[in-house]
């Protein structure tokens, strides 16, 4: 049936192909990737980035909400070719959703789910710089591993030639935290016959279900405890000088209420391809979504998360920040780098503020910008990414109908956040 809805898709659609700008009232220096009205019902979610080496920034979102609830889950491809002054419409992906975007070898990788609900786990590939997602003649893309998977646009990360996603199994009564990989050291090039791209390559690791045991007397208040939203961080191994030796851990939001501002850990065994508990670590924003990545020219851990600071309001994402641990072996020691990265600059009372404007579910990346030709994304653990932080924010701002509803994807860059780094330790210390 041609509806009036479909007709309204079609035509956000082509209207998304005029290019996109800075939001001109705003005073957080971002540019809006896209936007869509409040009265639709349909919110745009789960952004990631990244750069090709080309020059080129290539950006993503999905879209949730109840005027979307009968469209196919597709996700939205938008690219910049002036360094993130501008933003164009240029393709979706099929059966795509809560995808993190992934470069390697120049080719674009979108690694997720194929639905909301009752997922499996699909992976899709451009060749052509995001304008289109075909492989061996269709743009079906490829499963992966069929069953019911929950996740959102967390990190894609290489050490010793493998590539690791976290990701989630939804039991229907909870999630278990879980880690795929692929083994690419044995291929030696990337051809049609692309070893990401096929089934039989990746494995999956026993998934392992939120334990109450874990949890500590002195946190026996958490009311209704568990976890998602993993991130597979890769930690150098305690007192060995060889850089092939490495810890392989999956850190979690946890659900924590009443207390919030922690996470949990787990690390993968490699061989037995199974989980352990870590420990449960402070950690600024662990109650909501947040991304990790590690910089070895500082030696240091950086995320971007939403730390609680009204403990009135636990789902509080009206703040985004730039946190940082040096502590190499237990990840403990969180410090806020960046208080107000992203903050409500809209005159709301503190109450509206938080009941109307979020910045959350943030995918980033560093980079070099174009001062350095042919520098593309690095998904290696442990190199040198660049010296600026660029992210992508899933964001409730002027016009939004709650802090959950997003009605923008919006766009900005973290300059030097190294010498940041370097200002605080030296305040601080």
């Amino acid at each position: 049936m041609f509806s009036i809805r479909f007709l309204y898709c079609f035509v956000v659609l082509c209207l998304n192909r005029f290019e996109s700008k800075r939001i001109e009232d705003s005073s957080l220096d971002f540019n809006e990737i896209a936007y869509h009205a409040e009265p639709s019902q349909i919110f745009l979610g789960s952004p990631s980035i990244i750069r090709l080496s080309t020059g080129r920034l290539v950006a993503s979102h999905d879209f949730f909400g109840s005027g979307y609830g009968s469209q196919p889950r597709n996700t939205s491809i938008y690219v910049s070719d002036d360094n993130g002054e501008t933003w164009t419409f240029t393709s979706y992906i099929k059966h795509s959703y809560y995808a993190t975007l992934t470069v390697y070898n120049n080719m674009i990788y979108a690694l997720g789910i194929d639905n909301d609900v009752n997922a499996n786990i699909i992976i899709h590939r451009s060749s052509d710089n995001g304008v289109t997602w075909i492989y061996n003649g269709n743009d079906e893309g490829v499963i992966l591993f069929k069953g019911s998977y929950f996740t959102s646009p967390v990190p894609v990360v290489m050490a010793n030639g493998i590539l690791y996603r976290a990701i989630e199994l939804d039991t229907g009564h909870g999630y278990e935290a879980t880690i795929i990989s692929c083994d690419l050291s044995k291929f030696h090039e990337i051809t049609e016959d692309d070893p990401l791209m096929s089934a039989n390559n990746w494995r999956m690791a026993t998934p392992l279900a939120f334990n109450k045991e874990w949890i500590p007397k002195s946190l026996s208040n958490i009311t209704a405890p568990a976890f998602s939203n993993g991130n597979v961080v890769i930690l150098p191994k305690a007192g060995s000088s060889d850089p092939t030796q490495i810890r392989i851990l999956n850190v979690l939001r946890f659900y924590c209420a009443p207390i919030g501002n922690l996470a949990i850990i787990l690390e993968l065994n490699p061989t037995t391809n199974t989980f352990s508990f870590v420990s449960i670590i402070p950690f600024p924003g662990g109650l909501l979504r947040f991304t990790i990545r590690y910089d070895p020219v500082t030696e240091t851990y950086f995320a971007l998360a939403n730390p609680l600071t009204q403990h009135v309001f636990l789902d509080q994402r009206n703040v985004l920040s730039v946190t940082y641990t040096k502590d190499l072996v237990n990840l403990t020691d969180w410090k806020v780098l960046v208080e107000r990265l992203l903050y409500d600059d809209t005159g709301f009372t503190a109450n509206d503020s938080l009941r109307y404007t979020g910045f959350h579910f943030v995918d980033w990346q560093y980079d070099h910008g174009l001062s350095t030709s042919n520098k593309s994304t690095c998904i290696e653990w442990n190199c040198d990414g660049g010296e600026d932080i660029i992210f992508v924010t899933r964001t409730a701002y002027r016009g939004a109908n709650s802090y959950h509803n997003s009605n923008r994807i919006t766009y900005k860059v973290l300059k030097n956040y190294r010498q940041l780094l370097q200002k605080h330790e030296q305040t601080f210390h």
